[in-house]
């Protein structure tokens, strides 16, 4: 270009030609490239400087690829060499040069090459655009649709190419973007036919047309998988009114769908549960009117739905409810929180109706609107859970009255004293009108009227009944509970006429002074069978009875739902069989220590101290010598039992702060003492008899042991009892062969 600077150029018009095209290059934003066949660049306009960093001396002279990025450079290098092939230009859409400084900026070209006169490429010149800022816009534009699942794009007007297509089209179609810039209609292959059919015809012509779309389609290239896509498309005219291009966005709406699926369906089981719900469902309004109610509402209070409309709510309820109810009702819409109420409704052709209702806060957009109502019919649970604390109840009382009676049992003495106790426990039981026991002669009495009741409790040269007539039928509790008694009755009967019959030969030989130690002793070990009898049938089947019904109890306490006063008195129910279960296992161990052989006489003493101190009003003081000495059976039950009888006597009568006893062993003999500081009692007053249990009881149970005992009292002076019992001691062969060796 210096030869031309000698010119004049106001003479020659070409230099003014070639002054324009200078200024032109030096002022364009665009940068200008002049490369020769072999890349090196020849020209480069100084745009280069503000574009890239590079000044025109350093660009000037090298390989023009030399600052594109490396994995743009081999894509350039091939668009420029087939522009040198063809002879054509070729238009580079988009590459990165790495700038001077170091980032990286985004350019798109036009390569044209420049032929010499004989038609080869003597240079290649390149026009190319910085297109940073465009580029991070697009990115940007693309990151906005990814977020919100949306494809944009443009296209002629007959589909053929689009004129651009965000990459996030590949995501929604399932197609990549390259595949379909230049063959759009691959897209229909992914969208279900009833869909494409739609498109390529109805949509198609109204676009043609002129006429914006918008339109929901399904793609189905996942297996098993649809994906909803909404498509809004905008016909773009010239100013001739000709349709020249389709500007379109593609938004995926599956999750939307679906929601609006999900939502219409739970809408439709909502309608469902609300209408076929077999509890009693409503909606009230903030003012307590009625919105809409179900038909199971309308069977449960008796009002016509229609009839419902504008009806205040509170209405409905016992005016001695409105206050609870109105309490519940205000803390619902306060905590907006669902609450539960029990209260009785107003429907006078059926008395007093009880419900349960659970109410429940609407909301619209985090507003409350209203208050749903879940209503049940509880009158007839609350009439069974009232059933079954009074049967909870009635049968506490019964445990209670069987095991009151069983310990008395074994006090009782004598036939007539079990008959008596027997008659007492039933008319103070059981709702009866007379209660006696009758001697029947032949064949068992029939009970015809069912006002009477007949239970064989022995046999002696007749049979011996209880009867009984009661003022209404019984209980199927009460029955068991009769039948129980009737059997504990049975077991002693015979055992204490055979009792009662030996006490009185027995009697008659004390009274001529006689006293056979074999009869005694008999009749102490007949007395330990009985207990240990009824200790094991207490034990087998009223306590493993009781711990059943405590476990039912317990178990439906635990799985059912019961109201806070109804709770309670169930668990109170549970202690009393826990207390009645405690009883029962007490007695057993007084009629039949288990471990009273097993662990001695010693030990067994302590435990019955221990056990006695936590009941009594007294101290005991127990020592015991050099007991070495083996004791046998008799020995350590009569040692035992002579215990309980004094300590039992401490208990009722003597009102004594301590008592001292002692064991000890001289050889021989075993030395038991006993002295407490109670109220004492005139002996000259107290014969001894074998009718009472007492006193008279343990001096013929050291008899039977062949020992001695000095009892010692008188009034204010307290009681001692010195007991000597051979370590030897006899035993007769009758005896031997009667209560089994």
């Amino acid at each position: 270009m210096k030869e031309y600077q000698s010119r004049n150029p106001i003479d020659d018009p070409l230099d003014n030609d070639l002054i324009k095209y200078k200024i032109v290059a030096d002022h364009t934003s665009d940068v200008i490239v002049l490369v020769d066949s072999r890349a090196i660049v020849r020209y480069v306009s100084p745009s280069i400087e503000t574009t890239t960093g590079y000044t025109v001396e350093q660009y000037e002279g090298i390989d023009a690829f030399d600052i594109i990025h490396p994995e743009d450079r081999d894509h350039v290098r091939t668009m420029h060499n087939q522009a040198v092939q063809t002879k054509t230009s070729v238009t580079i859409m988009e590459y990165r040069i790495i700038h001077a400084q170091g980032r990286t900026i985004y350019f798109e070209g036009k390569v044209k090459p420049v032929l010499d006169s004989f038609g080869n490429v003597k240079y290649v010149v390149a026009v190319v655009r910085d297109i940073t800022e465009r580029k991070k816009t697009e990115q940007l534009l693309e990151r906005i649709l990814e977020n919100v699942n949306s494809a944009v794009w443009s296209t002629d007007n007959n589909f053929r190419y689009f004129n651009y297509c965000s990459k996030s089209i590949e995501k929604i179609s399932g197609i990549p973007r390259k595949e379909i810039m230049f063959n759009p209609i691959r897209l229909h292959d992914h969208i279900h036919p009833e869909d494409n059919e739609m498109l390529r015809g109805e949509v198609k012509n109204k676009l043609n047309k002129g006429i914006p779309m918008t339109k929901v389609v399904r793609y189905i290239h996942v297996e098993n998988e649809t994906k909803w896509v909404r498509i809004i498309v905008h016909p773009i005219m010239n100013n001739k009114g000709v349709v020249e291009r389709w500007d379109g966005m593609n938004m995926d709406i599956t999750e939307l769908k679906k929601s609006e699926q999900a939502l219409e369906e739970s809408e439709q089981r909502y309608k469902s549960l609300f209408e076929n719900n077999l509890d009693g469902v409503f909606s009230i309004d903030l003012k307590g009117n009625f919105v809409h109610a179900n038909q199971s509402f309308e069977k449960i209070t008796g009002i016509q739905i229609e009839k419902l409309t504008d009806r205040c709510f509170i209405g409905l309820i016992y005016d001695e409810d409105h206050r609870p109810v109105y309490q519940v009702l205000s803390e619902v819409m306060q905590m907006q929180e669902p609450r539960d109420v029990e209260c009785r409704i107003i429907r006078p052709e059926r008395g007093e109706q009880i419900v349960s209702i659970t109410f429940v806060p609407i909301f619209q957009f985090g507003k409350l609107i209203g208050v749903h109502g879940i209503v049940k019919d509880i009158t007839e649970k609350k009439r069974e859970e009232q059933e079954l604390i009074k049967s909870e109840e009635r049968y506490k009382t019964l445990q209670q009255s069987i095991n009151r009676f069983s310990n008395d049992l074994a006090n009782v003495m004598k036939v007539s004293e079990l008959e008596n106790r027997l008659m007492e426990e039933v008319k103070q039981v059981l709702p009866v009108a007379s209660v006696s026991i009758e001697e029947v002669a032949g064949e068992t009495p029939i009970n015809e009227d069912n006002h009477e009741i007949w239970a064989k409790i022995a046999e002696k040269e007749h049979q011996i009944y209880l009867r009984v007539k009661i003022s209404h039928p019984l209980l199927k509790m009460e029955r068991e509970w009769l039948e129980t008694a009737v059997h504990y009755v049975t077991i002693l009967y015979d055992n204490l006429q055979f009792i009662e019959d030996l006490m009185k030969r027995l009697e008659y030989m004390v009274a001529s002074n006689d006293r056979p130690k074999w009869m005694l002793r008999l009749l102490f070990r007949l007395s330990e069978k009985e207990r240990a009898s009824l200790s094991s049938d207490l034990h087998d089947s009223v306590l493993q009875d009781l711990i059943i019904w405590y476990r039912k109890l317990e178990s439906l306490r635990s799985t059912s739902t019961f109201n806070k006063e109804i709770k309670g008195e169930l668990i109170e129910i549970e202690e009393g069989l826990l207390d009645a279960i405690h009883q029962i296992r007490i007695t057993c161990n007084e009629l039949r220590p288990p471990f009273l052989l097993k662990l001695g006489l010693v030990e067994s003493l302590k435990s019955l101290f221990s056990y006695s101190r936590m009941f009594s009003n007294y101290e005991i003081d127990f020592t015991e010598a050099n007991l070495n000495q083996p004791l046998n059976e008799d020995q350590i039950l009569g040692l035992y039992r002579i215990v309980q009888e004094l300590l039992n006597n401490a208990n009722k009568h003597s009102q004594a702060t301590r008592v001292t006893i002692a064991l000890k062993d001289h050889g021989e003999t075993i030395h038991f003492s006993y002295k407490d500081n109670g109220v004492g009692m005139d002996l000259s007053q107290s014969e001894a008899s074998f009718k009472h249990m007492g006193l008279a009881g343990i001096q013929n149970r050291v008899v039977s042991l062949d020992g001695e005992a000095k009892i010692k009292s008188a009034p204010k002076q307290g009681v001692q009892v010195d007991i000597l019992i051979p370590t030897t001691m006899q035993k007769g062969d009758y005896y031997g062969n009667l209560i089994g060796g």
